[in-house]
């Protein structure tokens, strides 16, 4: 009569461990409280991500707990070369630090509870897995993909509820002496779950951010490992948060439904399970107003790198996405302007159930209202930061003369007539080209339209009487009483009562345009006269030429 126990040998015969050897190895840690960040490495890193990680680590770090960094990498055909380097960088740029992660010098792990790749811990689910063979919790099954198919088909036909379970699984209920004279010619199999299979149970369990929770109980003999030999999130998870003693399971609420089998596998092991915290998805209107979840194929700003790419800092990215997770954050924050986020406590227990509104305006409007309070020389920094990365050969020409490029940043900066003209670094580049002469050449042939009027006839002889009486030393009165003056001799008035009333052939805002795009080769700047004494006597004297 064959066994359970010969069965589990025969299909993992090198696991010699049990589950009480891995529990010596990884000990419960002197401080309980521990959450983990655990991530795809598919080279898309999710807004979201970032978001449930910095909530993740925040909590971790306001109860002197642990964060770890763990990388799901079982669906290898998914797997990005590079990407495990990508996440621990972005996390690293915004700042969420980490205890323990995976360590790539020599291809190996650090930390106490490693390895911290799942690829990389096979044999610890091989353990588990015997485990659960032993207990005749879990069988081989060889069902073929038609097979699954026919049956999905008839249980449509006779409408009952989808799945693998009872009699709808082939292999559930075959002796032991049949599975193993299986296995000694058909090692091409999955690893099923036996659960109860049982319509009418629930399961009840709290869920520290949506509370008490009551469902379906799980009913379906679910595949616990591939026929890669690789585990599905179902073993992995059950296997991986309790020996890294994971405290606070805090994940997408779209993994709400699956808890019910996840307790029932603690369960079938005589395990503990951690607290669940399901976090509700980030969401957006659609075109008919309709909230939706931010997704990555439909929204581009689901992706992280959006938003350096676009220009925003890091900074007021976390402080806006603590605004969601606490909505109390924004106001202790405002009370409080000389700290920073790592300051407040965050409660999980009072974040948004249903889900929140990812609002673009708002974290647009902190962007700027940042870039407006740094000094300009953290601007410069900041900016300079960005540009290496983004536009190296702007980043040269920031550093050729450094005190010229702040000047440029710093026009009417932290003054009543501040125009809040840098929403994002984007912008900050924006408005800096064109005092770099290389560059305001290159924008020469995309200039905008001249003013119809400023003809070329029209414009050299202002050009050359002007050049002659230009004085960037003059008070900001002075030099537009001069220039108004000079405007008039050139047909153009100084205000528009004049205009309606005299022969002249344009305003003096149509003069003012044309010299804003020759000097800048932009109609989107700050000051005029600001912008020429940061360009100087000669580089003005020089672009007005070209006209």
């Amino acid at each position: 009569m064959t066994t359970r126990k010969e069965i589990a040998d025969k299909i993992f015969p090198d696991v010699i461990e049990t589950i009480q050897d891995l529990e010596k190895k990884y000990p419960p840690r002197p401080n309980p409280i521990c959450s983990r960040f655990a991530p795809s490495p598919t080279g898309f890193l999710h807004i979201g991500w970032i978001f449930a990680s910095l909530v993740e680590q925040r909590f971790a770090k306001q109860n002197w707990g642990t964060f770890i960094l763990r990388i799901e990498d079982t669906d290898q055909k998914r797997e990005i070369p590079g990407a495990v380097d990508l996440i621990i960088d972005w996390l690293n740029f915004f700042g969420i630090e980490i205890d323990e992660w995976p360590l790539w010098e020599n291809n190996t792990d650090k930390w106490d509870y490693w390895p911290y790749i799942q690829s990389h811990r096979k044999y610890i689910y091989q353990i588990f897995a015997k485990t659960l063979i032993e207990k005749w919790l879990a069988y081989p099954c060889w069902m073929s993909e038609s097979e699954l198919e026919e049956i999905r088909t008839q249980q449509t036909t006779l409408k009952v509820t989808p799945g693998i379970y009872g009699n709808y699984s082939l292999w559930r209920n075959k002796t032991p002496e049949e599975i193993m004279q299986k296995l000694e010619s058909d090692s091409n199999f999955v690893l099923r779950f036996r659960s109860h299979g049982d319509f009418s149970q629930r399961c009840e369990f709290d869920d520290v951010i949506k509370w008490k929770i009551n469902m379906i109980d799980n009913y379906n003999d679910i595949v616990l490992i591939k026929s890669d030999w690789l585990p599905t999130y179902h073993l992995a998870h059950i296997t991986d948060d309790y020996l890294m003693r994971t405290s606070h399971v805090i994940r997408g609420d779209e993994w709400l439904t699956s808890v019910p089998l996840h307790i029932q596998l603690f369960k079938a092991f005589d395990l503990p399970h951690p607290h669940y915290c399901h976090v509700a998805p980030l969401l957006k209107f659609d075109e008919e107003w309709n909230k939706r979840k931010l997704s990555k194929r439909k929204d581009p700003e689901a992706d992280i790198s959006y938003f350096f790419q676009s220009g925003y800092a890091p900074e007021w990215i976390i402080d806006y996405l603590l605004t969601i997770v606490d909505p109390a954050y924004e106001e202790r924050q405002k009370a409080n302007p000389s700290k920073n986020y790592l300051d407040f406590e965050i409660k999980i227990d009072h974040m948004n159930t249903s889900g929140a509104l990812f609002d673009l305006v708002k974290l647009q409007s902190m962007n700027n209202a940042y870039l407006s309070k740094i000094s300009t020389d953290e601007l410069y920094n900041q900016s300079l930061i960005r540009a290496n990365k983004y536009r190296p050969n702007l980043a040269d020409l920031m550093q050729v003369d450094v005190d010229y490029t702040k000047a440029a940043l710093n026009i009417e900066r932290h003054t009543q007539k501040d125009p809040k003209r840098f929403t994002t670094f984007q912008d900050v580049e924006s408005q800096i080209l064109f005092f770099y002469d290389k560059e305001w050449e290159k924008l020469l042939p995309t200039k905008p339209t001249l003013p119809e009027m400023c003809t070329a006839d029209n414009m050299k002889p202002f050009i050359e009487e002007y050049k002659q009486q230009l004085n960037l030393d003059m008070t900001l009165e002075d030099w537009f009483a001069q220039l108004k003056e000079i405007w008039k001799k050139y047909g153009f008035a100084s205000n528009n009562a004049e205009f309606k009333e005299w022969w002249y052939i344009g305003k003096v805002g149509d003069l003012a345009m044309f010299m804003r795009i020759q000097l800048c080769a932009t109609a989107k700047t700050p000051d005029l006269y600001s912008v020429m004494k940061v360009l100087g006597k000669d580089r003005v004297i020089e672009r007005l030429g070209r006209a």
